[in-house]
């Protein structure tokens, strides 16, 4: 064998094991978690809520959350819901939500939304989805309950279809 094929030999061997520990590495060693994930609650409510007469807190009675957290656990919550302003609630009305958890009134984070003089978009109204999203590293360790509290200024307005998720984890 002459020099040349000796060199094309090595190159060829350089890459076949180049290739064959990506293979090894992508297979057997680099394998994604399939554990399903722990800690995780949620709760869909498919209900309308109208506001309450005169600005008055109400609480959404349909969702509701008992969670643990264990020492050192962070925890995040979400709700999503769709809000109708109603084509007869004047154009610059609103609807705020706020978590509430073990009864506690979290003035932070809200959710704040106005239709800030937009008339209405059909015959049905102006409808929109929304969020509320808080992670909290400072929770007790032990058993809490969120809820949501909500208000606005129009009893023709209203939440509809919600859901809450919360996640602990480390």
């Amino acid at each position: 064998m002459g020099k040349g094929s000796n060199i094309v030999a090595v190159i060829a061997l350089i890459m076949s094991l180049g290739l064959g520990g990506f293979i090894i590495y992508d297979n057997y060693i680099a394998i994604p978690s399939t554990l399903p994930a722990e800690n995780q609650w949620y709760d869909p409510s498919t209900s309308a809520l109208y506001m309450p007469a005169s600005e008055a807190w109400g609480t959404i009675s349909s969702i509701s959350i008992i969670f643990e957290v264990f020492s050192g656990q962070n925890v995040y919550f979400s709700f999503m819901a769709e809000l109708n302003f109603d084509d007869s609630s004047n154009p610059g009305s609103y609807i705020e939500i706020h978590f509430e958890v073990d009864g506690i009134f979290w003035s932070q984070p809200r959710m704040y939304v106005s239709r800030y003089n937009i008339p209405p978009a059909s015959a049905h109204g102006l409808r929109m989805s929304a969020s509320l999203q808080h992670y909290n590293s400072t929770m007790t360790s032990g058993n809490h309950t969120v809820t949501l509290v909500y208000k606005g200024d129009s009893t023709a307005d209203s939440v509809r279809s919600g859901s809450l998720f919360v996640q602990t984890f480390n």
